[in-house]
């Protein structure tokens, strides 16, 4: 009896981590999630600018806020903008990131300035902050600004724009919650689960 126990045990724990094997890094593929940067501000008002980003997906869990780099993670990042496209190895701080809430990406984190193209008269980037009176900070998805350059026909400006991920399969936005919609989703199914133990 305690031999067929054991033996019991040991296909268990084998089968286990099997199972543990092939759902971890052995299988892990690379993700991709297309993103468009629109309702944009200023002298760009009106057009749209495309890229996308890939990532092993190893590298998540899936769980609550997470990011990924490309310096650690080797995040891959493609952005079709003028002067472009730009990547990650376009970023002179290697910092370029994607943040996460619960698997679904949520921010890009990315420069494209004159530390890496001094010919360039425009900056950009995404996930900033922008402020009109220089006191009150609010968080924007992209920004970017233009010199005034007459000679190759650049009016100078800036502007703001919205970042929205699509699935990259389906090409589906993706729909990641707000903070307040996440805690007040926690709200209710607390509420639920305490309405139960009561009954």
């Amino acid at each position: 009896m305690i031999w067929q126990n054991l033996l019991k045990t040991t296909a268990a724990s084998l089968v286990l981590s099997l199972g543990f094997i092939s759902g971890g890094r052995v299988l892990a593929k690379t993700v991709s999630y297309d993103f468009q940067v629109n309702s944009l501000t200023g002298i760009l008002a009106g057009q749209t600018f495309d890229g996308y980003v890939k990532f092993d997906d190893s590298f998540l869990t899936g769980q609550g806020n997470e990011y990924i780099t490309s310096s650690e993670q080797g995040l891959s990042f493609f952005f079709n903008f003028y002067g472009g496209p730009y990547d990650e190895t376009n970023d002179p701080y290697n910092r370029t990131q994607v943040s996460f809430f619960n698997g679904k990406p949520k921010t890009i984190y990315f420069r494209g300035n004159y530390d890496t193209y001094p010919e360039i008269p425009y900056t950009f980037a995404f996930s900033s902050y922008s402020s009109e009176d220089g006191i009150n900070f609010k968080f924007v998805d992209f920004s970017y600004l233009f010199d005034e350059r007459p000679d190759l026909g650049i009016v100078g400006g800036g502007g703001e724009g919205k970042v929205v991920f699509f699935n990259s399969e389906t090409g589906n936005p993706i729909s990641v919650p707000e903070p307040s919609s996440v805690i007040g989703i926690c709200a209710i199914a607390m509420g639920l689960i305490l309405k139960r133990t009561k009954h």
